[in-house]
């Protein structure tokens, strides 16, 4: 039922923000090992983190966007040029998620946003930060999608 919001978030931020996207498989458990390719990033993945559904007609879905970008040079400069790319980043996924709608959502409400990583790790300093949305579903019983 929630793979069809989860994919138009990756769609959205793929094609309209013209960032990589993917749903999120575990990748950042461990940033030390690095499952993340150099020319990969930057990078946005996408992980469904829990439901609310104390309303009766609309369901809440919140999901976690973890920025992910990395430097492979030691030069202050050029690390410095990568936070920058980063904070950017960010002000795209704000441009392109803020109010927008997926499916029959309604608008899309961005959240807190938190550095949860920042370190040297698998031979690079990787910046990695969450950023929490939701969005309000009709509730699939009542609309019979269920």
């Amino acid at each position: 039922m929630y793979q069809k919001y989860q994919s138009g978030l990756v769609e959205t931020i793929t094609i309209n923000a013209g960032i990589k996207a993917k749903e999120y498989f575990g990748e950042l458990e461990n940033p030390q090992d690095g499952k993340f390719l150099k020319g990969s990033l930057p990078i946005i993945y996408i992980d469904f983190i829990e439901d609310d559904t104390s309303k009766p007609r609309t369901i809440d879905l919140n999901f976690a966007l973890y920025i992910v970008h990395a430097s492979y040079s030691k030069n202050e400069l050029t690390r410095k040029d990568t936070q920058n790319e980063i904070h950017d980043l960010l002000k795209k996924v704000y441009k392109h998620l803020a109010f927008q709608s997926i499916e029959d959502s309604e608008p899309i409400e961005l959240k807190k946003l938190k550095k949860i990583y920042d370190a040297n790790a698998a031979n690079a300093y990787v910046t990695v930060y969450k950023k929490d949305i939701s969005m309000s579903i009709p509730n699939p019983i009542l609309t019979g999608d269920i």
